[in-house]
């Protein structure tokens, strides 16, 4: 029988080491990729996925796309310098697209707003508790079940 107490942790760089260091190699190109292309290259451009023998860019011009074609030796050399190799005939797969270009470390926007419980309601809640049970153990049980009910409310009392 399963323990569902029990949590199971799951490792992916354990599990596919060589896809997470792709995935590392990939961030690295990424990062350096506007020193290695003209301006008028690098902005219409962005490397999106690395495999095995091959690597995926997204392009949102014609000219770029055959920019880039005549590129791939600058690119399997640049991809060398972070250590990474073919195992066979390495190509070039240009997708037309607007280039995805993520921002780090956003700001997570705040969507629940804040509980205010009031020393009122934190009285009136402690009042039913048992004559043995710590005021602080008190205190604390009755402001987190009167947080949860506010952060929490029941939509239908069943």
């Amino acid at each position: 029988m399963i323990n569902e107490d029990e949590k199971i942790f799951i490792n992916p760089e354990y599990l596919f080491p060589e896809a997470a260091r792709r995935v590392k190699i990939l961030e690295n190109l990424k990062n350096s990729w506007a020193a290695m292309f003209p301006p008028m290259i690098a902005r219409h451009s962005l490397p999106y996925n690395l495999g095995v023998n091959e690597i995926f860019i997204a392009v949102d011009s014609k000219n770029t796309a055959e920019a880039l074609k005549n590129s791939r030796g600058n690119i399997l050399r640049a991809l060398k310098r972070f250590e990474y190799e073919p195992a066979g005939n390495f190509e070039l797969k240009i997708t037309f697209g607007k280039p995805l270009k993520v921002i780090k470390d956003k700001p997570r926007k705040e969507f629940l707003p804040e509980v205010k419980i009031t020393d009122e309601e934190l009285k009136t809640r402690m009042k039913g508790a048992p004559e043995s049970l710590p005021e602080e153990i008190n205190q604390a049980i009755s402001h987190l079940k009167i947080f949860l009910e506010k952060r929490f409310p029941r939509k239908n009392n069943v």
